[in-house]
């Protein structure tokens, strides 16, 4: 009897360890790799300690020598980025390493004379060695290729490393974050609560952060997790069992000491705060300002997103990507850039990029729903005068149709200043354009078609594939330098139309002119004023949002060189 036990319990301790192994959130590291500063002691503890409790490969540990500050110039910069390269590609890893994570004493933030050529060294060593290499320390921002992907990570398929960093107030704080990050659940802590904090007095071009935080609660819920969604004017603080949060820090106009939470966090458990700023410094002790994602990171965070200088609302993680992937099995780092537009910017993640807050994906990511169209080919070429694009998919489940978004970059004769207030260097950002009507459900292959006869310049397209009950999901983006020349005055009819809150309005101009674009209500009267300046010829976009309306049918007037056009558009809400 006692063999036979004994037996029974090897072999249960056997399955108990198999078990500990498939609930390890990612079996091998060896497409990671970790820098240190040889000029930083911190640096090296830090590293050395990831790298044995993660059984990185020693042939993965780059070692630099950089200044120990945390702001660099672009020279300082160059120079750190060469060291990095030479050492990936005299090592012939360049292509295997999928993730790069730097450590507290290498460089954070690097200071440029222009604010719009500000980045973090994250982002800028995110596009080293691959197809964006020439963004680097270029003005304003690249929009990032994994941005919106439900896709597992490889830089062979999006031509980026996901880089993160270890970073804290002291040895304890970040030896903590690596330590927490050491497994994962089958599923998330019941006990787990997501808190987002609205603060209902940002409105205008700050609701949809607001707005997001809404859908993400909606989107948890439906998963049966336990979500706190605040929407009024209180800042909350001192919750217990946090998994996620998310809020407006000090920009919040309630907000308590500092924008300190003091909240208890449970192992795994992440955040996105809507500060700038909030990643400037790392070092103890700090000086306010903004709040700072260092405080989160004492108080026992695993893993938040901050921002080393200011870097537009636009850059903020869309937390309703961002919370629905980590739930959904996503890594740190795949959940955090998928939720981020931009690169070569201001952002920087703390925390181990491959922690999975549970072992494996849920049923909603893998199989069918996961790619209810299997998309094969999507492309852009210019013809004559028009942008074709061309897609075709394998099989299709329960598709509604594609939704087309385009996004073009400001004209070279554009002013500084327009730039500035759009750091990505687009007009309107992504504007939907156009829908054409998928299969429903196929196992044939199907090709589709859509000609963009309003572009200009360097043109950037994805497709937003819709499911027939609603989901959604993103193609990759494809970007075509459109040379065309409008040969007409035109104004398009808006999209989508019938609209609500916004819509986009395409229009032509043939010739430099003076031109205004008005919005009329039914009764004649002036409703918004969207443009009122000398345009030059071209093609543009321009957003119209009816928030403040009531619903009925409003009017687009186009004017310029003596010519107008006039569109009916159906706002309903």
């Amino acid at each position: 009897m006692t063999k036979i036990h004994a037996r029974g319990v090897s072999f249960l301790f056997l399955i108990l360890v198999i078990a500990g192994i498939l609930r390890c959130q990612t079996a091998s590291y060896k497409d990671v790799a970790v820098i240190i500063n040889r000029n930083s002691t911190i640096s090296d503890s830090i590293g050395t300690y990831f790298v044995s409790q993660r059984y990185i490969p020693a042939l993965n540990i780059i070692r630099i020598s950089v200044p120990v500050t945390e702001e660099i110039d672009s020279n300082q910069f160059q120079d750190l980025r060469r060291q990095v390269e030479a050492y990936l590609t005299e090592n012939h890893i360049a292509d295997s390493i999928n993730y790069l994570v730097t450590t507290k004493g290498v460089p954070l933030k690097i200071k440029r004379t222009d604010l719009m050529e500000a980045a973090s060294v994250e982002s800028e060593l995110s596009l080293i060695l691959g197809p964006y290499a020439d963004n680097i320390q270029r003005y304003g921002v690249l929009y990032s290729p994994y941005y919106l992907q439900r896709d597992d990570f490889t830089r062979t398929r999006y031509g980026i490393y996901l880089v993160t960093r270890l970073d804290g107030y002291s040895f304890a704080d970040i030896t903590r974050i690596i330590d927490q990050s050491a497994g994962s659940a089958i599923s998330p802590p019941a006990a787990g609560k997501f808190v987002l904090d609205q603060d209902p007095t940002r409105s205008g071009g700050y609701q949809n952060l607001n707005d997001n935080m809404k859908i993400s609660a909606t989107l948890l819920s439906a998963r049966g997790l336990s979500v706190m969604l605040d929407s009024t004017a209180t800042y909350v603080t001192n919750q217990q069992n946090v998994l996620g949060y998310t809020g407006w820090g000090s920009n919040d106009a309630h907000h308590s000491f500092h924008g300190l939470l003091n909240n208890t966090w449970l192992p795994g458990a992440i955040a996105e705060t809507y500060v700038s700023t909030s990643a400037r410094t790392f070092n103890a002790p700090a000086v306010y300002g903004q709040s700072l994602i260092a405080d989160l990171i004492a108080e026992g965070i695993t893993a938040a997103k901050g921002y080393v200088y200011e870097p537009y609302s636009s850059a903020i993680a869309d937390v309703s990507v961002l919370f629905d992937l980590y739930t959904s099995g996503y890594t740190v780092a795949e959940s955090f850039y998928s939720a981020s537009p931009y690169l070569s910017w201001m952002d920087v993640i703390i925390g181990d990029p491959k922690f999975r807050l549970i072992s494996a994906r849920l049923p909603a990511d893998i199989g069918e729903y996961s790619m209810p169209v299997e998309l094969a080919l999507f492309t852009a070429s210019t013809e004559k005068d028009a942008v074709t694009l061309n897609w075709k998919t394998a099989t299709e489940t329960n598709n509604y149709g594609f939704e087309i978004e385009r996004a073009m970059e400001k004209s070279a004769m554009s002013s500084r200043a327009e730039t500035i207030n759009d750091p990505v260097g687009r007009d309107d950002k992504w504007s939907k354009i156009g829908f054409v009507e998928g299969n429903g459900t196929t196992n044939a292959p199907k090709s589709y078609s859509f000609t963009d006869k309003s572009a200009n310049g360097k043109t950037s397209y994805r497709l937003k594939q819709i499911d027939r009950d609603g989901k959604y999901t993103y193609s990759h983006i494809v970007t075509v330098t459109a040379a065309i020349e409008p040969k007409e005055f035109a104004l398009q009819q808006n999209y989508p139309n019938p609209f609500n809150p916004s819509t986009a309005i395409n229009y032509q101009l043939s010739e430099n002119s003076f031109t205004t674009l008005y919005v009329y209500d039914a009764l004649g009267r002036e409703v918004a004023t969207l443009v009122n300046e000398v345009k030059e010829a071209g093609s543009y976009t321009v957003q119209f949002d009816g928030e403040r309306l009531s619903s009925g049918i409003y009017f687009a007037r186009l004017s310029s060189s003596g010519k107008t056009q006039m569109r009916k558009m159906l706002l309903m809400k």
